[in-house]
């Protein structure tokens, strides 16, 4: 085990949604090696070091179960906290302690906003139907939706499985934008998350 790096630290940050991508850059660790972190729905992401970037290498990311990477867009979104490293020698290195990851279903990179997708319950006699919820991680922004169109993600059958029983429970994660579908039905226009990538657990 590395010793505590000397000097005050910065505290942890609070728990919240990660995108996290491996470091394949070729140096001596831990200067390469780690992975690229940045928070999900945020312009900019506060590093260990304290500066804001677009985007913060970690040392390590402990937490992410291998078969996480087995994705095929090299993205996993984790739920986490950044804090020091403490790798003596190195006091500006984070290190991204991960409690739950998921693996992407595509192969596509995730574009736009990513949201937790549950059903509210609602049930129509016409359509469209605002049955879904959608709530944009990190921010509480939450709108209804009358559609979800995975079919952009193409993510296998095994997969898509399990949606709607998550939909119906904690919700699932979706990465995407909502747009209006119109003529969606004798109830008026509609308004779908169209996805770009849909989270699984590994």
């Amino acid at each position: 085990m590395a010793a505590a790096a000397s000097g005050a630290a910065p505290a942890p940050s609070a728990a919240a949604y990660w995108f996290v991508r491996p470091d394949l850059r070729m140096c001596p660790s831990p200067l390469c090696g780690g992975g690229w972190v940045r928070r999900v729905n945020q312009g900019s992401t506060r590093c260990a070091d304290g500066q804001m970037r677009h985007e913060c290498y970690v040392a390590s990311t402990p937490g992410i179960p291998g078969k996480a990477w087995s994705g095929r867009a090299g993205t996993v979104l984790g739920r986490g906290a950044l804090g020091p490293a403490r790798i003596d020698g190195f006091p500006g290195l984070g290190m991204l302690a991960v409690t739950a990851a998921w693996r992407p279903a595509g192969a596509r990179p995730p574009r736009g906003v990513t949201y937790r997708v549950r059903d509210n319950g609602t049930r129509c006699v016409t359509t469209p139907c605002f049955s879904l919820t959608a709530t944009a991680l990190g921010t509480g922004r939450a709108r209804t939706l009358s559609t979800l169109d995975l079919d952009p993600v193409g993510a296998a059958g095994a997969d898509l499985g399990g949606v709607s029983r998550t939909l119906a429970g904690q919700g699932a994660l979706v990465t995407g934008t909502i747009v209006a579908v119109p003529d969606a039905g004798p109830a008026g226009t509609g308004r779908a998350l169209r996805a770009t990538q849909l989270w699984v657990r590994p």
